[in-house]
């Protein structure tokens, strides 16, 4: 049994992880506080400084009482959401973050809430719930819960006032509207324009609010939503929440759009997000017969592209930085509007060479690669130890994979952003980053993070060839890794070496993280396994043989949180080895049975 499967089971509450331990580094966390960009710094420092003015009366009384009015349109376009949650709420069970609390009072904060189940409570995310599972038991419910929920919270509140929180709740109330029948029901209408009015006024004042990254260009996003949608009176709101919105949205595009269309936070479910909610800003601003934003076309084709890079061909996501594989339908639909509103067609990449991923497709095979350095401090939160990791596909069916990302539970988080829970090189046991935990006044994310590394990639009539390295073992044990990998043209033979050069003394693991779907067995000598794909779809099933060279194969047992929230067992083909001085190689091959050599 292996000690990420161990540590998954049983999340160490406190502990140090070994893979963290950095032999030459004085007080990491306090120099990556110090890393954080200045602008953000006096950010947050300006909240702390503003939340006993938001907390005062007279404040709350500047936000205004609006509440006549209607909307003035109502989105159509809608993203799909899992309707399983809302049986549970029917019963009164309210489940979020790992956590169950039953008939929760107050709902914003009921006894024995974790503060993942109230950021989740806070997000509204049970009102897609409740529209997926639709009727009008559904529609009661939700507007039962909405209106106790804003009666409980209409004073400020520091966390579920948070600009963030603030406007997932916004977003989500909006996109409902036609499932509420917000403009059809005067009296609760009434109640909720009054709250949406007031926390969209906040929102347009407290901006950026300490966010940064994807969080910060999503709220200027849904203060345009507010500003577009929200019936306008006298001198404030509509275009003031549009004119504020569009300022940092403009801003932050820049910032954060990369050349080649990808996001700056190196996460698949990041840009799938802010993707979706640019076009639901598209929707508002076109229903409503607003000027759509200059970059906002440009942009919505370039993130799409990116992201269609970062897709296996099931339709789900790669599971990278946080990332899960996702509905597949939600991300078609989103690759279906995005080509609608751009009037372009969505590129087919084979690699994004700033945001540092690389895709290579032959045959019915793919791969993807996260050939790039992390992020830099700050936009970092959803960075994990990954450097190198791949995933591979077959037909439509995922045989090697990383183990995914648990969405809220921040003990299961820690564990899947090693580089142990990745397909990649190991050295002692340690992260090729270090990892700071999540929400922490050091920021989360990563210290210690390769400083250089590089990708080359060559594509020749004897196939495609991917060739990078990175330095982030060079820190603790003077190492360096470098991997190549090579595709034939048929797509039925993938070759890798992976070479460790720099002083001795330590020990190696490479880790082949394999999904649950594919079963797999060691041949006697234990250089070789096989492994077998579902015989549905166009994979055709079969076998892959997977031979190595350089250290000892064995069998482990993994996880795997490729699904939203969903622990599933399956295993990992371990290769160890000692490292020695100057140089250290491993080779290996996965060929599909019966292919010619």
């Amino acid at each position: 049994m292996t000690a990420l499967t161990e540590t998954l089971r049983r999340p160490p509450a406190g502990k140090a992880r070994r893979g963290n331990r950095r032999p030459k580094l004085l007080a990491p966390r306090l120099q990556t506080l110090f890393a954080l960009p200045p602008r953000l710094l006096m950010q947050r420092a300006k909240r702390r400084l503003l939340q006993p003015l938001y907390r005062s009366r007279l404040y709350g009384s500047t936000l205004g009482k609006r509440s006549s009015g209607e909307l003035a349109a109502i989105p159509t376009e809608i993203w799909p959401a899992d309707a399983r949650g809302a049986a549970a709420l029917f019963n009164g069970e309210f489940r979020f973050g790992g956590d169950v609390v039953r008939n929760p009072k107050p709902l914003h904060n009921p006894l024995g809430a974790s503060p993942a189940w109230q950021r989740q409570m806070a997000s509204f995310v049970w009102l897609d719930w409740l529209r997926a599972q639709g009727g009008a038991p559904a529609r009661q419910f939700a507007r039962h819960a909405i209106l106790a929920w804003f009666t409980d919270t209409a004073a400020y509140d520091s966390l579920t006032w948070s600009s963030d929180l603030l406007a997932a709740r916004l977003r989500r109330c909006l996109l409902n509207s036609a499932f509420l029948e917000t403009n059809t029901d005067a009296l609760f209408r009434a109640h909720l324009l009054r709250s949406l009015n007031r926390q969209a006024e906040h929102l347009s004042r407290a901006l950026p609010d300490g966010l940064n990254g994807a969080d910060l260009l999503k709220a200027s996003i849904v203060l345009m939503l507010a500003g577009t949608l929200l019936p306008a009176q006298g001198s404030k709101g509509g275009d003031k929440w549009l004119r504020k919105g569009s300022l940092v949205l403009d801003r932050e595009l820049q910032a954060q759009i990369l050349p080649d269309g990808g996001h700056v936070e190196r996460s698949p479910s990041v840009m799938l997000d802010v993707l979706q909610h640019l076009l639901d800003l598209h929707h508002a601003l076109t229903l409503t017969g607003r000027k759509l934003p200059d970059q906002l076309l440009s942009t919505i084709g370039n993130l799409a592209s990116a992201l269609k890079l970062l897709t296996h061909p099931d339709g789900g996501l790669a599971l990278f930085n946080d990332s899960t594989e996702d509905d597949a339908s939600a991300v078609l639909l989103a690759m279906m509007r995005a080509d609608a509103a751009s009037g372009v067609e969505t590129r087919d990449l084979v690699q994004l060479p700033h945001t540092g991923f690389q895709r290579m497709v032959a045959g019915k095979s793919v791969l993807i690669a996260d050939a790039g350095a992390p992020p830099p401090h700050g936009l970092d939160t959803h960075a994990h130890a990954g450097t190198l990791s791949f995933e591979f596909s077959h037909g439509g069916e995922r045989m090697i994979v990383n183990c995914g990302a648990h969405p809220t539970a921040p003990e299961w988080r820690q564990v899947q952003r090693a580089t142990a829970a990745h397909s990649t090189l190991v050295v002692d046991d340690t992260n090729s980053s270090m990892l700071l935990p999540p929400g922490s006044s050091y920021g989360g994310g990563l210290a210690l993070t390769p400083r250089s590394v590089v990708a080359r990639r060559e594509a020749t009539e004897a196939g495609q060839w991917l060739d990078a390295r990175h330095n982030g073992y060079e820190e603790p044990f003077e190492l360096a890794h470098r991997r190549r990998l090579f595709l034939t043209p048929d797509g039925l033979e993938l070759i890798g070496e992976e070479t460790l050069t720099g002083r001795g003394g330590r020990g190696f693991a490479l880790r082949f993280h394999l999904h649950p779907a594919v079963q797999v067995s060691m041949s006697q000598s234990s250089q070789s396994a096989l492994l077998k794909l579902p015989a549905h779809g166009s994979s055709g099933g079969g076998g892959w043989r997977l031979r190595v060279q350089g250290g000892e194969l064995s069998l482990a047992d993994s996880i795997y949180l490729g699904q939203t929230g969903v622990a599933r067992r399956t295993h990992q083909l371990v290769v160890q080895g000692a490292i020695e001085d100057d140089t250290t190689q491993v080779k290996w091959a996965l060929q599909k049975e019966g292919a010619k050599r």
